[in-house]
């Protein structure tokens, strides 16, 4: 049984453990750091995916131990075909500190090739970038601006079985306008935050052992309604919550447990999500470029672009949400 957290509360007590577990609709778990048992050893990872219908972004920040990286792919809709690059540093001496606070602080970031800032305010996000010899044939350059909008975020709080000071804290937010530019090559890419959505997937954990991670996300609109999916497998004991739901006007709809099939040595055939009693019945089919998936390849991360077909049935809506020809994508990643 998930069970819903309504209240504040920190995500330590204080002998370090994790003792409330769950989900939540807004940003009730306090991240308080400093009272873990495994301070200085967290992950950290803030994702922002961009759409429009006709392009897409997907831009990742990571801290994993040691490890720095920053993952950026842009998808052309339209026209078929990915561009994608990454920065990774294997030996991160400085640890280049990702904002906690969702309406303050900043992320700067500069080499040689890469100048990157990630700027939180209470109205939403400033993303911007500047990527020379992106993919290592272009430049990129992109400058957004995000807007909060009403409605519910998906907040999940898990500790693992055997040991609990090991955590992993997830911030699914599928409420963001975007309004901009996206250059990459001589192609430019025109954002209107009447058009154009995003959402943010903030994590924070700590693990005893390694985890390879799928989800399945959409960010659009149906029916005059912004409808966003979040499926994810699991990480760390998920018997209170875990990450799969869905969105539709801005409200959270919980998932169950979802089985999920596929071939991962051929990602250019679909795969099939199900829970329950046809209550999710959900087929992702890749875009498909030259016989083989529409993807980007980014070290131990991989975005597949494609559409989805199916229904989702649930008891709060008055008729099953129809995702039939739904821009999607589905995420491979090892942390």
């Amino acid at each position: 049984m998930q069970r819903e957290i309504t209240t504040t509360c920190d995500v330590f007590e204080k002998n370090g453990e994790v003792q409330q577990a769950g989900w939540a609709r807004s940003s009730v778990f306090r991240y308080n750091e400093e009272q873990s048992r495994t301070r200085g050893k967290h992950g950290e990872r803030d994702c922002y995916f961009v759409n429009n219908g006709e392009v897409s972004l997907y831009l990742s920040v990571e801290n994993l131990g040691l490890e720095f990286a920053v993952k950026i792919a842009v998808a052309d809709l339209r026209r078929g075909g990915v561009i994608s690059d990454f920065l990774l540093k294997k030996i991160n001496l400085i640890k280049n500190e990702l904002p906690e606070a969702g309406d303050n602080g900043e992320f700067l970031y500069s080499d040689k090739r890469l100048q990157l800032q990630l700027t939180n305010t209470p109205q939403g996000r400033f993303l911007k970038c500047d990527f020379i010899d992106f993919a290592g044939i272009k430049n990129l350059y992109f400058s957004l601006v995000l807007k909060k909008t009403a409605g519910d975020s998906l907040n999940e709080l898990a500790p693992f079985e055997r040991n609990r000071k090991y955590f992993y804290l997830k911030r699914f937010v599928p409420k963001f306008t975007a309004e901009g530019v996206i250059r990459v090559g001589g192609l430019e890419y025109s954002l209107n935050e009447n058009t154009a959505r995003a959402y943010f997937d903030w994590t924070r954990f700590s693990k005893p052992r390694h985890h390879n991670y799928q989800r399945l996300s959409a960010d659009c609109v149906i029916g005059g309604q912004r409808v966003a999916l979040c499926l994810a497998s699991r990480v760390g004991d998920n018997r209170f919550g875990n990450e799969n739901c869905f969105f539709v006007g801005g409200s959270i709809f919980k998932l169950s447990n979802i089985n999920v099939k596929g071939t991962p040595k051929r990602l250019d055939r679909p795969f099939y999500f199900q829970g329950g009693t046809s209550a999710v019945d959900i087929t992702f089919k890749p875009f498909t470029v030259g016989g083989s998936a529409m993807m980007a390849n980014m070290a131990s991360t991989s975005v597949i672009f494609g559409r989805l077909y199916g229904t989702i049935h649930n008891v709060n809506l008055p008729e099953p949400l129809i995702l039939d020809n739904a821009q999607a994508h589905l995420i491979f990643t090892e942390f």
